[in-house]
């Protein structure tokens, strides 16, 4: 008897901790009988309360999400949503779908841990280096709230570590803009708004009018990148959002299910004409980087002994071949012949310049 008022004072002190209502000290109580260890009891406590917080941030929520998310079987996930039922937890159910909270019922405020805040803290930290200024604020309008939410030890120790975490521009990368519509490309995202976009080719140097269908938003080559179907091309293009002059969402909506992102991905990489390229260069510091640069197709390599040979894939050997000539004579070109010219011409750009020759 006495080990049980122990384990419910302590019972007690985890539901004030968490701030959960009276009733999860059912479920808590129901654990208590259907468990056998105490150290197995708090860890069905902790997964019942994080489950309860999964079930609230999604419409529905399926059993192999909820397996997936916290490392148990699909029987593991049945036992907990019963328990959560028995405790008295309103869920509704569709067959073959999931699980979803019935409308109307809402969990108090979640207290963060300090590691959580932490995290948090650092995503706003990316956020007002890679988003635009409109985004930022609005990210930093949510922290705030979060923060209210904090113990005080907990605001002592993000107030602390923010002084001491800073991202900074150190590639010459032109920091956020005022407002580069990441907020209204998430709106027509969600609402499926047909957008139309003033965008700037600098290849073409020209300006084009697009009506696109946003697919997804994504952020590579230290840029971010509006995935969407274009009117104007027929087929599924990329556009770098700083490129965008002008952006509106019309009342026109579409009903089209876009493939995966995935998917799209792989379409727009096969409509690319892309060219077989090899390069031969010193084993050291140069050949890492450029290794690591992903983004130029790299599909393979050899080993020479002090050099090094990497097949590369591109669809625009100029754009390559000014990256490449940053290396000057550590690099050399093997194929194909077409960017060997545009090298030579480089080169004699160059010299012209500076030789009085051009």
């Amino acid at each position: 008897m006495f080990l049980v008022l122990v384990y419910l004072g302590e019972v007690t002190a985890l539901c004030q901790q968490v701030r959960i209502l009276p009733f999860f000290y059912a479920i808590i109580s129901y654990i208590w009988y259907i468990n056998d260890t105490g150290r197995r009891h708090m860890n069905r406590v902790d997964r019942l309360a994080a489950m309860l917080i999964h079930l609230q941030s999604k419409k529905i929520v399926t059993a192999k999400e909820l397996a997936q998310r916290f490392d148990i079987c699909l029987r593991t996930v049945y036992r907990d949503i019963r328990a959560l039922e028995a405790a008295g937890i309103p869920l509704g159910s569709e067959a073959g779908v999931g699980y979803y909270l019935v409308e109307g019922y809402h969990l108090p405020p979640v207290r963060f841990t300090s590691e959580e805040a932490g995290a948090l803290l650092l995503a706003g930290k990316l956020a007002g280096a890679f988003t635009d200024a409109k985004a930022k604020r609005n990210f930093d309008s949510a922290l705030y709230k979060i923060r209210a939410v904090l113990e005080n030890e907990d605001k002592e120790f993000v107030a602390e570590i923010e002084k001491r975490i800073g991202v900074f521009d150190t590639a010459g990368e032109n920091m956020p803009v005022e407002n580069s519509f990441i907020t209204d490309i998430q709106t027509a995202l969600y609402l499926k708004n047909i957008m139309e976009i003033h965008y700037y080719s600098p290849y073409a140097n020209q300006t084009t009018v697009r009506k696109i269908e946003p697919v997804s938003l994504g952020f590579y080559e230290n840029h971010w990148y509006l995935i969407a179907y274009c009117h104007l091309r027929n087929a599924y293009r990329d556009f770098r959002i700083d490129r965008i002059q002008n952006l509106s969402l019309t009342d026109q909506s579409f009903s089209k299910t876009h493939p995966p992102l995935e998917t799209v991905i792989k379409k727009m990489v096969g409509a690319k004409n892309l060219c077989n390229v090899t390069v031969r260069l010193k084993k050291d510091s140069n050949y890492e980087l450029i290794k690591n640069k992903c983004v130029w197709g790299l599909v393979g390599e050899k080993n020479l002994g002090d050099r090094m040979e990497i097949m590369l894939l591109t669809d625009s050997l100029p754009i390559l071949g000014r990256w490449l000539f940053h290396y000057g004579r550590d690099v050399e070109i093997l194929s194909p012949v077409e960017l060997q010219k545009i090298m030579r011409q480089y080169a004699a750009k160059i010299a012209g310049q500076y030789l009085g020759t051009e």
